[in-house]
């Protein structure tokens, strides 16, 4: 089993975004040094408890301090930009960090305000047109745009090999089969709608297509991502999975944006109480002792047929964070 990291790249308490960012460095390196597959960060806006606005930008500085695992601009949400512009970004990473940059390709809604900022027009309406993007963007990273193309004639380092390679990333079956007639790997997380998971990956693997582009891949390539909370003890492990619970149970049910991710004890307080780990067979969170975590894990895969397992965390001390991942590359033995 390979195991990644998605790193939301959390403001500590008591830090700056600065902190938090030299932190993720340091997280990387230590990923590294674990055996860790891959580590990306994630594509997030007005997230006053996150400092991750521009992942394009700090990657660079993940693949400088690290010299073998793959970095990812662990989403690029291409309903926002130019695919031209998202594309010239990734092929420079590219360029500089050759085979091991990988870029996942998503969309998604940042509120009504943050929306409109990132739009360069902003009183026309943004079309629904991801497919053609999606589709343009991979002929960018490849040089192989179609004849048919208004944009044919020109190319991003042309002179480079084709890449980083490109995800989609899926929460439902039909985004998993866009990723499988385009022929690109699959990034199906297990934490938006944990029940769609097993269903988005067989839909994957069942219309999957050889891709015509130089920058896709000729077999099933999938990574599954969750998050996961693990502790020394079952009790220590919920406990640590509270902040992480009740900043989206506030986000999503609430809609109250936090201006700080808690601590324990305070998002205890604001969900009344602790709350125990659930025992669904796709849970939102995985949560307990690595052996407890490595059990469910195992069970997704075995479900699933995934190899590869992508893990993020909402814990508030960079220590414990770091020792989270020491304790799941000890019961993985990667």
């Amino acid at each position: 089993m390979k195991l990644s990291i998605l790193d939301p790249v959390q403001i500590p308490q008591g830090q700056a975004s600065g902190g938090a960012l030299r932190a993720s460095v340091a997280l990387a390196q230590a990923a590294e040094r674990l055996g860790y597959h891959r580590y990306w960060v994630v594509e997030h806006h007005a997230v006053p408890f996150e400092a991750n606005p521009a992942p394009e930008v700090f990657a660079a500085a993940l693949a400088g301090a690290t010299s073998r695992i793959r970095i990812g601009v662990g989403g690029v949400l291409l309903n926002h930009y130019s695919p031209y512009k998202a594309a010239e970004a990734v092929r420079t990473l590219n360029a500089l960090f050759p085979g091991r940059i990988d870029v996942g390709i998503g969309r998604a809604t940042a509120g009504i305000t943050a929306d409109t900022a990132l739009k360069r027009l902003r009183d026309v309406a943004t079309p629904d047109d991801h497919g053609a993007q999606v589709e343009e963007f991979i002929g960018w990273l490849g040089s192989d745009l179609p004849k048919s193309s208004p944009f044919h004639g020109i190319a991003i380092m042309p002179d480079e090999p084709a890449g980083p390679l490109p995800f989609i990333l899926a929460a439902t079956e039909a985004s998993a089969i866009r990723a499988a007639r385009l022929g690109l790997p699959l990034a199906c997380s297990a934490f938006h709608v944990p029940e769609n998971a097993p269903g988005a990956m067989a839909a994957y693997n069942s219309h999957f297509q050889p891709s015509s582009h130089a920058a896709g891949v000729d077999r099933p390539t999938i990574l599954l991502a969750i998050r996961a909370i693990v502790g020394e003890t079952q009790e220590e492990a919920e406990r640590l999975a509270m902040p992480m619970r009740a900043a989206f149970k506030l986000r999503r049910q609430d809609n109250i944006m936090l201006e700080r991710l808690p601590s324990p004890d305070e998002a205890i307080e604001m969900m009344g109480g602790l709350l125990p780990a659930d025992d669904a067979d796709w849970p939102a969170y995985v949560i307990g002792t690595p052996q407890r975590v490595k059990a469910i894990i195992d069970r997704m895969a075995a479900q699933t047929g995934a190899t590869e397992i992508m893990v993020q965390d909402f814990i508030h001390d960079a220590d414990l964070r770091l020792h989270q991942y020491e304790m799941l590359a000890n019961v993985f033995d990667i």
